[in-house]
């Protein structure tokens, strides 16, 4: 027994593995931070509403009253029986708070500190837990080579747990990752069996924008909250100092070396391309964004974020 712990410990890489013990003590950090920046409209409890918004659910219709607003006339009632009549909606108490986290091949890299694929487990644990302790019906999807793992929204920590679990199982492989396509639109397209009116977090470095992206992220952002965390290694932002980089593609092996103007210049442009694509991309159907570093500790990016 002591010989297998031994081993496991050994093969634990700080900023690469993602244990769930480690997801688990997140909590201990998280003094002090709460979500209100992610909940642009959800609105929790019992209150009754007469105007119809994102996240209401229609009750009854009611006679009319001075003072109701004309927008939730039930115009079908008042034909029917000749009297005016207001819509009644009621907010929905079991909206769910749902993390979708893109663990695609191009999120197993990182040039120090850590790889992107644990900085977004990271994230996913930090936001999972307030979601938890504040009572919200937590659940998610996690994208991974092998599969996309859904997992239910519930109150309990177990939703949480579940997550965990998932994101372990999905980091969990031999280097290097093999090169296959993006996941990020496989998890948008899942994302549409999510309950409208839900808070959805997406949790992504976004290289596999493609052609495709807009069109799904439209119909997400029209039926849910959204919020996105681009989540990303300082080499994909940053300028290279000159140099000769060995680079590995899936078996192949390359030389990139920025001693050449040409491809300093065509780095450059291809960093400034994508952040400019997913920039525009959020800000096109109003989805906040928010950027986050493999490259530093994650809570204190957070802190701006999550800060009460």
């Amino acid at each position: 027994m002591v010989e297998s712990r031994i081993k496991i410990e050994a093969a634990k890489i700080d900023g690469v593995t993602v244990d769930v013990d480690d997801l688990i003590n997140v909590r201990l950090y998280l003094s002090g931070l709460s979500l209100h920046h992610f909940h642009k409209t959800t609105a929790r409890g019992t209150q009754r509403t007469r105007v119809r918004g994102r996240g209401m659910e229609y009750e009854e219709s009611r006679a009319y009253v001075a003072g109701d607003d004309v927008k939730a006339m039930d115009w079908r009632v008042m034909a029917r029986t000749g009297e005016a009549h207001t819509k009644v909606y009621t907010e929905e108490r079991e909206r769910a708070f749902q993390l979708a986290i893109d663990l695609s091949p191009s999120m197993f890299f990182g040039t120090r500190f850590g790889f992107k694929s644990w900085a977004v487990a990271q994230v996913a644990a930090h936001i999972g837990w307030l979601a938890t302790l504040a009572s919200e019906r937590l659940g998610g999807l996690v994208a991974s080579i092998e599969a996309l793992y859904p997992v239910q929204p519930v109150k309990t920590r177990s939703g949480l747990m579940s997550l965990f679990s998932c994101l372990a199982k999905s980091c969990d492989r031999d280097l290097p990752v093999p090169t296959e396509a993006s996941l990020l639109n496989s998890m948008l397209i899942e994302l549409r069996k999510v309950k409208s009116g839900s808070t959805l977090i997406l949790i992504s470095d976004f290289l596999g924008i493609d052609d495709d992206t807009p069109g799904l992220l439209q119909t997400l952002a029209s039926q849910q909250d959204v919020s996105a965390v681009w989540v990303h290694d300082l080499s994909e932002t940053d300028e290279w100092h000159p140099g000769a980089y060995p680079i590995k593609i899936g078996s192949r092996s390359i030389t990139l070396d920025t001693r050449h103007s040409l491809v300093a210049n065509l780095l450059s442009q291809q960093q400034k391309n994508h952040r400019k694509t997913v920039e525009a991309l959020m800000r096109q159907f109003n989805i906040p964004l928010h950027s986050v570093s493999c490259n530093q500790e994650i809570t204190s990016q957070l802190n701006p974020i999550l800060k009460n």
